[in-house]
């Protein structure tokens, strides 16, 4: 009984002893700031508003790096690599169709889109024969999660017998107007 009675006792003094050290930390990390930086008088009313306006400091190791739009210029090349099979004769004007850049885009030596980004394409027109015909051209593109419009020259052979793009193909196209990216600096 009396053992039990020590190890309770000893138990709560190193808890309180251990609180006690937190506090005096936390007492002095406050004491510091006010140290090193001049104190200001306010007014309660901007005290209220400060409080609430204040954001915490955080590690700047963790922090975000700025983000910049950087503009694309029109007649930019994109080269896009289809990821399925595009035929006159099974596909309609309005499909759309999965691919991804096959290179970088760099704008002033900085790469804006990267390869192998998810774009889209759709299919402009398409018609079996007499003359056959299979128009296609880029729509987006995604970067980190977001999608960003694109206008791209159309491009799309005609002829008598059936067109047909097989998965895999690389096509390359032009941008018809610039368009914005946000890239992290």
């Amino acid at each position: 009984m009396l053992n039990s009675q020590v190890r309770r006792k000893l138990w709560l003094a190193v808890v309180a002893t251990g609180l006690l050290t937190l506090a005096g930390c936390s007492n002095q990390a406050t004491k510091q700031g006010a140290a090193t930086a001049p104190a200001k008088k306010v007014a309660p009313a901007k005290q209220a508003k400060q409080a609430e306006t204040a954001k915490p400091v955080t590690d700047s190791s963790k922090l975000i790096p700025a983000t910049t739009l950087v503009t694309v210029p029109k007649g930019t090349s994109l080269s896009a690599t289809i990821g399925q099979t595009l035929a006159s004769n099974k596909n309609h004007a309005g499909d759309s169709f999965a691919a991804s850049l096959s290179t970088p885009v760099k704008v002033g030596g900085k790469i804006v889109i990267p390869k192998g980004a998810h774009v889209t394409g759709r299919v402009l027109a398409a018609k079996k024969k007499d003359p056959a015909e299979l128009t296609v051209a880029l729509a987006s593109v995604e970067i980190q999660g977001k999608s960003y419009a694109l206008k791209t020259n159309s491009i799309g052979p005609s002829g008598k017998k059936d067109i047909t793009f097989p998965a895999a193909s690389r096509l390359k196209f032009k941008l018809a107007n610039s368009v914005k990216i946000p890239v992290r600096g």
